[in-house]
């Protein structure tokens, strides 16, 4: 069997390490794992975890950097960071897989609600979106929704007995990275899924109220759910760092959990994983320690 290589760009995040180690587990010989990085620092230390992968530097805003570390890929793992301009990276990734001629698969991750283009985020990756569907390339879009794995950002109020989430009475279905990789290596390693886009969720809905329990229960301590308002959470995150278009994006992506526009359970992930997905109470109990 001829060995094939699968290019992840943005290996270095949380998204990226995922579908590595699902990968890695899923895979024998006939895959190589080429894993796209900015920096060395970030090559070494994916290495370091996973010695089998091939680790390549290039930058999204420079596509001359891009045609070495697309060399013979055969399929593309694309993940867009958290930059303003993400679709453009995307966009520069993509025309990289066009120009090697060998690409025979692109999944891309997007968000669940890209289509509708109603806020900043989704708006983001359904540029991308429209541009790989454009690009002649088979392709498949991998739609996510709100991580587990963001609530470690909220860690510091959580300790201190508060849950500050802007989402009003809303519900959301909160989705685990691990899943997502998960999810990503059977679409690349397996037939079916050209053409298509997978909506991505977590198992149950959860409200402010559900999930502050959820921390109260796992941690042993009182954890009150308090849903700021939204200048209030506007100053927090950019006091925090956050840049603004980010921080007026995610307060738009809060309006949309709060009305719960977002309030949805979806079967895809289940089905291509063929088993539950990990609810949000197990993701908390396996990582307590930052929590408590």
């Amino acid at each position: 069997m001829n060995q094939e290589t699968i290019l992840i760009v943005g290996a270095a995040g949380n998204n990226g390490t995922a579908a590595i180690e699902a990968l890695v587990n899923r895979n024998g010989s006939h895959i190589k794992v080429r894993a796209g990085v900015r920096s060395a620092d970030k090559a070494a230390q994916l290495k370091t975890r996973f010695p089998a992968i091939e680790a390549v530097l290039f930058n999204l805003d420079e596509p001359a950097t891009l045609k070495a570390a697309f060399a013979g890929v055969s399929k593309v793992y694309i993940i867009p960071g958290n930059v303003e301009n993400r679709a453009q990276h995307a966009k520069n990734a993509i025309d990289a897989a066009v120009a090697a001629g060998t690409v025979r698969q692109v999944v891309l991750l997007s968000v669940v609600g890209a289509e509708w283009e109603a806020i900043l985020f989704a708006k983001q990756f359904r540029e991308a979106e429209k541009y790989l569907e454009a690009s002649g390339l088979p392709w498949t879009h991998l739609r996510t929704i709100w991580f587990q794995d963001n609530f470690f950002g909220w860690a510091d109020g959580i300790k201190n007995g508060t849950l500050y989430f802007g989402i009003r009475d809303g519900k959301l279905a909160p989705l685990n990275v691990k899943d997502i990789g998960e999810a990503a290596s059977v679409i690349l390693t397996t037939d079916g899924h050209t053409g298509k886009a997978y909506n991505l969720t977590g198992p149950e809905l959860l409200s402010g109220n559900d999930i502050a329990a959820i921390f109260a229960r796992v941690t042993g301590h009182a954890v009150d759910y308090v849903s700021p308002d939204e200048n209030s959470t506007y100053e927090s995150l950019t006091s925090a760092g956050w840049p603004v278009w980010q921080a007026k994006g995610l307060l738009e992506l809060f309006e949309v959990f709060a009305s719960n526009q977002a309030a949805v359970v979806t079967p895809d992930g289940e089905a291509l994983l063929g088993r539950p997905l990990t609810r949000l109470e197990d993701y908390i109990n396996a990582n307590k320690e930052a929590f408590i």
